[in-house]
């Protein structure tokens, strides 16, 4: 994770949100689901997952950040940004299972699914990027490599184009051998 400036609450706003819309969409899913212990299963390995590959992702890109040292400090606030990922790849899964109207979407990743997903994630972290960049709250190091069009890291977008579709993928586990119509109703 960058080396922040300061850690003001404007930073909590959109993972606050998000954790609410995230919530939202939890108690909707959990309703149109038979097997609820499951699901609740489900939903914790991706959380899990989601911060564990997202804190080893912050912690190996962070030296592209500018001032960035590794100190008790940088790792604290590596572990905060993997809570805030964590929770946006979640509401990256829940949008995509009210369009699909279907909470296991994920265990059928096609394709199509696999672009759209890197694709929503990518533009969603170059906007998330250029936002951050622009308030000041991060500079990257002259080691990051820039997507020339958008002037924004690469890193931070590819990882949000992967990790999402890694924790998918390694969570969908939890669902093999059950079919579509002893999950949900």
């Amino acid at each position: 994770m960058p080396q922040m400036i300061d850690l003001t609450p404007k930073l909590f706003i959109a993972p606050t949100i998000a954790l609410a819309l995230v919530g939202i969409c939890y108690v909707y899913n959990l309703k149109r689901v038979i097997h609820k212990q499951l699901f609740g299963k489900f939903m914790v390995a991706m959380s899990s997952i989601g911060f564990a590959v997202n804190f080893t992702w912050e912690t190996l890109h962070a030296p592209l950040y500018q001032g960035h040292r590794y100190t008790i400090n940088s790792f604290s606030i590596s572990a905060l940004a993997s809570v805030a990922d964590a929770i946006m790849l979640i509401l990256l899964y829940s949008i995509f299972s009210l369009i699909l109207k279907d909470p296991y979407w994920v265990s059928r990743l096609s394709l199509s699914r696999i672009l759209y997903v890197a694709l929503v994630g990518g533009i969603g972290a170059a906007v998330s990027e250029v936002l951050h960049i622009h308030a000041g709250d991060w500079t990257y190091a002259t080691t990051m490599p820039i997507i020339p069009v958008a002037n924004v890291g690469i890193s931070p977008v590819l990882q949000f184009m992967i990790v999402p579709l890694l924790v998918y993928w390694t969570s969908s586990f939890l669902l093999r051998g059950k079919s579509d119509s002893n999950l949900t109703s």
